[in-house]
């Protein structure tokens, strides 16, 4: 078996670089809003319904891309979560 890495899209890691606040850290106000982030309901099971077609072969390229931009997205949220969890353990 082939393992396969992820790579984040180009505009994914620009916006990471953006996210990462150099300089100048994160409030906790700001990490606690962050913590608080996450898909819409809608999406949710958008995001579902396409691992379905993605476990059983049956996707189409558009879809995916889509859920390659999910998979993105997702993945960025849970880097800048993770920094927002340590702004709150650094603060307590």
């Amino acid at each position: 078996m082939v393992a396969s890495q992820f790579a984040p899209a180009p505009h994914a890691d620009l916006l990471r670089r953006v996210l990462d606040l150099p300089g100048r850290g994160m409030t906790r106000s700001l990490a606690e809003s962050v913590l608080a982030l996450d898909f819409p309901e809608r999406d949710a099971l958008r995001i579902d319904e396409l691992n379905v077609k993605a476990n059983e072969g049956a996707m189409t390229p558009e879809e995916s891309a889509e859920l390659e931009a999910y998979v993105n997205v997702g993945d960025l949220l849970a880097w800048w979560q993770s920094k927002a969890r340590q702004t709150l353990q650094i603060s307590a």
